[in-house]
Protein backbone atom coordinates (compact mmCIF):
# COMPACT_ATOMS: atom_id res chain seq x y z
CA UNK A 1 0.00 0.00 0.00
CA UNK A 2 1.32 3.49 -0.89
CA UNK A 3 2.74 5.70 1.85
CA UNK A 4 2.11 8.92 0.22
CA UNK A 5 -1.14 10.33 2.23
CA UNK A 6 -3.20 12.86 0.46
CA UNK A 7 -4.48 15.74 2.90
CA UNK A 8 -7.31 14.32 5.53
CA UNK A 9 -10.82 13.89 4.01
CA UNK A 10 -13.65 13.38 5.61
CA UNK A 11 -17.00 11.96 3.96
CA UNK A 12 -17.80 9.16 1.13
CA UNK A 13 -15.55 10.34 -1.02
CA UNK A 14 -13.86 7.43 -1.60
CA UNK A 15 -16.57 4.73 -1.65
CA UNK A 16 -17.63 3.11 -5.00
CA UNK A 17 -21.16 2.52 -5.09
CA UNK A 18 -22.14 -1.67 -3.69
CA UNK A 19 -24.13 -3.74 -5.96
CA UNK A 20 -27.19 -4.67 -4.07
CA UNK A 21 -28.61 -7.18 -6.79
CA UNK A 22 -25.90 -9.71 -5.04
CA UNK A 23 -25.91 -8.68 -1.50
CA UNK A 24 -22.10 -6.93 -1.87
CA UNK A 25 -20.26 -5.50 1.27
CA UNK A 26 -17.14 -3.92 1.79
CA UNK A 27 -14.71 -5.80 3.83
CA UNK A 28 -11.55 -4.27 5.31
CA UNK A 29 -7.88 -5.37 4.21
CA UNK A 30 -5.65 -3.78 7.51
CA UNK A 31 -2.19 -4.17 6.66
CA UNK A 32 0.07 -5.37 9.61
CA UNK A 33 1.44 -3.11 11.63
CA UNK A 34 2.91 -2.48 15.30
CA UNK A 35 1.05 -0.31 17.69
CA UNK A 36 2.51 3.48 17.13
CA UNK A 37 2.02 3.27 13.35
CA UNK A 38 -1.37 4.64 11.28
CA UNK A 39 -3.53 2.00 10.57
CA UNK A 40 -3.39 1.18 6.97
CA UNK A 41 -6.20 -0.82 5.27
CA UNK A 42 -7.65 -0.67 2.17
CA UNK A 43 -11.19 -1.87 0.82
CA UNK A 44 -12.85 -4.64 -1.24
CA UNK A 45 -15.68 -5.71 -2.34
CA UNK A 46 -17.37 -9.25 -1.84
CA UNK A 47 -20.59 -11.05 -2.56
CA UNK A 48 -22.52 -12.39 0.11
CA UNK A 49 -23.92 -14.45 -2.67
CA UNK A 50 -20.39 -16.24 -3.35
CA UNK A 51 -19.83 -19.93 -2.19
CA UNK A 52 -17.98 -19.75 -0.58
CA UNK A 53 -18.35 -16.34 1.07
CA UNK A 54 -14.35 -15.03 1.27
CA UNK A 55 -13.40 -15.48 5.05
CA UNK A 56 -13.67 -12.11 7.23
CA UNK A 57 -14.11 -11.45 11.13
CA UNK A 58 -16.68 -8.77 12.47
CA UNK A 59 -16.01 -6.49 15.36
CA UNK A 60 -18.36 -5.40 17.80
CA UNK A 61 -18.13 -2.76 19.66
CA UNK A 62 -19.27 1.17 21.38
CA UNK A 63 -19.25 4.21 18.93
CA UNK A 64 -18.87 6.43 21.41
CA UNK A 65 -18.98 9.86 21.19
CA UNK A 66 -19.36 11.29 18.38
CA UNK A 67 -17.38 14.19 19.27
CA UNK A 68 -14.26 12.09 19.42
CA UNK A 69 -12.22 11.11 16.04
CA UNK A 70 -9.05 9.71 15.08
CA UNK A 71 -7.68 8.99 11.57
CA UNK A 72 -6.70 5.66 9.69
CA UNK A 73 -4.93 5.40 6.21
CA UNK A 74 -7.58 3.65 3.81
CA UNK A 75 -6.75 2.97 0.34
CA UNK A 76 -3.83 5.44 0.48
CA UNK A 77 -5.80 8.57 1.55
CA UNK A 78 -6.36 9.97 5.90
CA UNK A 79 -9.62 9.63 6.31
CA UNK A 80 -11.57 10.55 9.36
CA UNK A 81 -13.58 7.66 11.55
CA UNK A 82 -14.65 7.97 15.28
CA UNK A 83 -12.26 7.25 17.66
CA UNK A 84 -13.63 4.18 19.01
CA UNK A 85 -13.81 2.74 15.58
CA UNK A 86 -9.89 3.35 15.21
CA UNK A 87 -9.00 1.92 18.30
CA UNK A 88 -10.94 -1.50 17.86
CA UNK A 89 -9.03 -2.06 14.25
CA UNK A 90 -5.93 -0.59 15.86
CA UNK A 91 -6.55 -3.75 18.47
CA UNK A 92 -7.46 -6.47 16.11
CA UNK A 93 -4.70 -5.19 13.78
CA UNK A 94 -1.87 -8.41 13.43
CA UNK A 95 1.75 -7.66 13.30
CA UNK A 96 2.91 -10.17 11.08
CA UNK A 97 -0.12 -10.40 8.42
CA UNK A 98 -2.73 -8.74 6.97
CA UNK A 99 -5.92 -8.71 8.66
CA UNK A 100 -9.58 -9.05 6.89
CA UNK A 101 -12.52 -7.48 9.05
CA UNK A 102 -15.67 -6.10 8.87
CA UNK A 103 -16.52 -3.10 11.01
CA UNK A 104 -19.86 -0.63 10.42
CA UNK A 105 -18.28 2.74 10.70
CA UNK A 106 -15.81 2.03 7.74
CA UNK A 107 -17.25 -0.61 5.49
CA UNK A 108 -20.90 1.09 4.89
CA UNK A 109 -20.83 4.63 3.84
CA UNK A 110 -21.81 6.32 6.53
CA UNK A 111 -22.77 9.77 4.09
CA UNK A 112 -25.41 7.85 2.29
CA UNK A 113 -28.60 6.90 3.97
CA UNK A 114 -30.21 4.49 1.26
CA UNK A 115 -26.58 2.61 1.67
CA UNK A 116 -26.58 2.62 5.21
CA UNK A 117 -30.61 1.40 5.23
CA UNK A 118 -29.56 -1.51 2.94
CA UNK A 119 -26.50 -2.66 4.95
CA UNK A 120 -28.47 -2.79 7.99
CA UNK A 121 -30.72 -4.74 6.87
CA UNK A 122 -27.96 -7.53 5.39
CA UNK A 123 -26.39 -6.95 8.82
CA UNK A 124 -27.72 -10.43 10.24
CA UNK A 125 -26.51 -12.49 7.13
CA UNK A 126 -23.47 -10.05 7.42
CA UNK A 127 -22.70 -11.42 11.09
CA UNK A 128 -23.50 -14.87 10.35
CA UNK A 129 -21.09 -15.59 7.72
CA UNK A 130 -17.86 -13.85 9.41
CA UNK A 131 -15.59 -16.34 10.82
CA UNK A 132 -15.83 -15.09 13.83
CA UNK A 133 -17.21 -12.23 15.48
CA UNK A 134 -14.58 -9.93 17.69
CA UNK A 135 -15.41 -7.65 20.64
CA UNK A 136 -13.86 -4.86 21.63
CA UNK A 137 -14.60 -3.48 25.16
CA UNK A 138 -12.22 -0.78 25.35
CA UNK A 139 -8.19 -0.29 26.36
CA UNK A 140 -7.18 -2.61 29.25
CA UNK A 141 -6.24 -0.31 32.12
CA UNK A 142 -4.33 -1.49 35.27
CA UNK A 143 -4.62 -4.69 34.61
CA UNK A 144 -8.20 -5.08 35.15
CA UNK A 145 -9.38 -7.02 32.05
CA UNK A 146 -6.68 -9.52 33.28
CA UNK A 147 -8.15 -9.52 36.42
CA UNK A 148 -11.60 -9.65 35.42
CA UNK A 149 -11.03 -12.85 33.02
CA UNK A 150 -9.40 -14.66 36.61
CA UNK A 151 -12.28 -14.00 37.90
CA UNK A 152 -14.78 -15.74 35.17
CA UNK A 153 -12.13 -18.50 36.04
CA UNK A 154 -13.01 -18.75 39.24
CA UNK A 155 -16.80 -18.43 38.93
CA UNK A 156 -16.55 -21.11 36.39
CA UNK A 157 -15.09 -23.33 38.98
CA UNK A 158 -17.08 -22.65 41.52
CA UNK A 159 -20.26 -23.24 38.98
CA UNK A 160 -18.83 -26.52 38.28
CA UNK A 161 -18.34 -27.45 42.03
CA UNK A 162 -22.34 -26.63 42.69
CA UNK A 163 -23.66 -27.92 39.42
CA UNK A 164 -21.54 -31.35 39.09
CA UNK A 165 -19.68 -29.86 36.74
CA UNK A 166 -22.00 -28.20 34.82
CA UNK A 167 -24.44 -31.41 33.98
CA UNK A 168 -27.46 -29.73 35.90
CA UNK A 169 -29.85 -27.24 33.88
CA UNK A 170 -31.54 -24.67 35.19
CA UNK A 171 -34.66 -25.98 33.15
CA UNK A 172 -36.04 -29.45 33.98
CA UNK A 173 -37.64 -30.42 31.09
CA UNK A 174 -39.45 -33.65 32.88
CA UNK A 175 -41.23 -31.26 35.86
CA UNK A 176 -41.08 -28.23 33.66
CA UNK A 177 -39.92 -25.66 36.32
CA UNK A 178 -37.14 -23.72 36.58
CA UNK A 179 -34.19 -24.55 38.85
CA UNK A 180 -32.98 -21.86 41.03
CA UNK A 181 -30.38 -21.22 43.81
CA UNK A 182 -30.30 -18.88 46.88
CA UNK A 183 -26.82 -20.11 47.47
CA UNK A 184 -24.13 -17.11 47.13
CA UNK A 185 -20.81 -17.73 45.89
CA UNK A 186 -17.65 -18.34 47.30
CA UNK A 187 -17.11 -16.12 49.59
CA UNK A 188 -13.52 -15.58 48.53
CA UNK A 189 -14.26 -14.85 45.14
CA UNK A 190 -13.13 -11.22 44.07
CA UNK A 191 -15.93 -10.40 41.77
CA UNK A 192 -14.88 -6.61 42.11
CA UNK A 193 -12.93 -7.32 38.50
CA UNK A 194 -16.48 -8.31 36.63
CA UNK A 195 -18.58 -5.48 38.14
CA UNK A 196 -15.14 -3.14 36.32
CA UNK A 197 -15.73 -5.70 33.20
CA UNK A 198 -19.75 -6.03 32.81
CA UNK A 199 -19.51 -1.72 33.32
CA UNK A 200 -17.98 -1.39 30.11
CA UNK A 201 -20.11 0.49 27.81
CA UNK A 202 -20.53 -2.21 25.10
CA UNK A 203 -23.01 -4.11 27.88
CA UNK A 204 -25.53 -1.16 28.42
Amino acid sequence: MSSTLSHPVVGSGNYKPLNTGVQEIRLLIVESGGSQNIVQCALKHVSLLDQPVPEYETISYCWGSPTDSSFIELDGHVVQVPANTEAAVRRMRLVDKPRILWIDAICIDQGSLAERSEQVMLMPTIYLAGKRNLVYLGQPDDGRAKQALNSIQDVLSDMRNETNNLNQTIYDKETRAWRFSDKGFDATLDLQPLVYLFNAAWFT
